[in-house]
């Protein structure tokens, strides 16, 4: 394990250094490269090389190792333009709801409010600053089309290593989370006690103890969202290239996304991805979509009704009915939630709802929405900023998709508004900003859709 371990952390280091070395030269477009490779296996290498050496200041260095490369890259961004404070900024309304939120965050830190430490804030408050500066590179940072090519490459590769994965943990029925510590590192480091039938936490097994698979992800229900970046990719690149053999390879890609929704059973993300793509069907004007997604949600009601075991039957229909634990946890943190927004109005500050970094155990309120969870602790104004956020950036997005002046340009503005729309409902349910692979991408897209839309909407009207 160790010399693995080792191997795995050289590797790490060269991407590591690689990236450092492209950001000094100027290109930032590698901090998204750097994303999308890193972000899906983070917390597991956070907790293999923890359980390989034991070294609580490595397991430190590797998580701010991404800060470093994040904030590094704002930094020398920022010191790289001339007379910034003199420039004129052109000032979209996203990019207003964006300023006010995170300048009310910023509020909330400076005057303290909540019972949270300051550690624990500033935690919460740079998670929250990471949602902006993706948003903010996603709208400055230019990126040609051969490097976006690169990056939805490693996104394929990331959905099949992920998909193979996810099929040998169900074909041995072991969670790979049990083979790298993960519950040794949650113990030691972060005080959670191991639960549930498999010795992790309940996240990974559904009403029953019917195991959820996580593959190299944190979670089963973070890798079922992150799916929706590869579902929204591999569908417009099948409806889009010419040749058969292509087709197979996008249907093979958005086939392995689907099994990884399907192995994670995430009620949340399977009934998202076909939102997602009744979506996706309206936003190509392409119905044959429509019509295939209602035929596979039939022939799964159906197999559900007369040949799944009563198991799954009672499954659904708990879940439906709203009668199983899991969904009656959502509705009793929901209802703390609404609660505490309803008494404090105003919020109760950072770091005090949710299960992100920053959030004691002992102080939580609510945490089963994200929504929720934003207007617990910045009360009403920051739940609407928010939702504000979510809705601008994808109306916005489909008018760039529909603006775009070549499919190249489409793909970006397509992605980003299917992806976040596909994000609605998990959202519902889940801290799913925590979810840093699926969240701070698909910002990067809404922000660089957004520039597309506000160069080109004077040019067309829309159809």
């Amino acid at each position: 394990m160790t010399i693995v371990a080792t191997f795995l952390l050289i590797l790490y280091s060269i991407l590591f250094f690689y990236v450092l070395d492209a950001v000094l030269r100027g290109k930032f477009e590698y901090v998204l490269l750097f994303s999308v490779i890193f972000f899906p296996v983070y917390a597991l290498f956070l907790a293999f090389n923890y359980d390989a050496f034991e070294l609580p200041i490595l397991v430190n260095l590797i998580q701010y190792s991404k800060e470093i490369i994040i904030f590094g890259a704002l930094g020398i961004w920022i010191s790289g333009q001339k007379n910034i404070l003199q420039k004129t900024w052109k000032i979209s309304f996203l990019d207003g709801l964006f300023l006010t939120f995170l300048g009310l965050s910023f509020i909330f830190f400076v005057l303290g409010i909540g019972e949270a430490t300051f550690t624990n804030k500033a935690v919460y408050l740079k998670n929250i600053l990471l949602i902006g500066i993706f948003y903010f590179f996603g709208r400055q940072i230019k990126i040609d089309f051969k490097y976006w090519d690169r990056i939805f490459n490693v996104i394929f590769v990331i959905t099949i290593l992920a998909c193979g994965v996810v099929i040998l943990e169900r074909a041995f029925s072991t969670h790979f989370h049990t083979l790298v510590g993960y519950a040794k590192y949650n113990l030691h480091l972060k005080d959670f006690e191991p639960v549930g039938t498999y010795g992790l936490n309940w996240t990974f097994e559904a009403e029953g103890g019917r195991p959820r698979y996580g593959s190299f992800f944190a979670n089963p229900l973070e890798l079922s969202s992150s799916m929706l970046i590869s579902v929204a990719l591999s569908t417009i690149y099948l409806l889009s290239v010419p040749y058969k053999n292509n087709k197979g390879k996008y249907f093979v890609i958005l086939a392995c996304s689907f099994i990884c929704v399907l192995l994670a059973y995430s009620r949340a993300s399977f009934v998202a991805f076909f939102i997602m793509l009744v979506f996706i069907a309206f936003l190509m004007r392409y119905y044959q979509i429509l019509k295939a997604a209602i035929a596979v949600a039939l022939l799964i009601t159906l197999y559900i009704i007369f040949f799944a075991d009563d198991e799954v039957r009672y499954f659904v229909i708990d879940t439906l009915s709203f009668e199983n634990s899991s969904s009656m946890t959502h509705i009793v943190d929901w209802l703390k939630a609404v609660e505490s927004m309803i008494t404090n109005p105003m919020g109760i500050g950072l770091g005090m709802s949710g299960n992100a970094g920053g959030v004691e155990e002992n102080l939580i309120v609510g945490g089963e929405n994200q929504y929720l969870i934003y207007g617990v602790q910045l009360g009403f104004i920051g739940a609407l900023l928010y939702i504000g956020m979510l809705c601008f950036g994808i109306r916005d997005a489909w008018r760039a998709f529909r603006l775009s002046k070549n499919r190249q340009e489409a793909v970006v503005p397509f992605v980003a508004a299917s992806v976040k729309f596909g994000l609605l409902l998990p959202l519902f349910t889940a801290n799913a900003e925590a979810y840093i692979y699926v969240s701070l991408v698909s910002w990067w897209f809404i922000g660089y859709a957004e520039s597309i839309y506000q160069r080109n909407k004077g040019r067309l009207v829309l159809s």
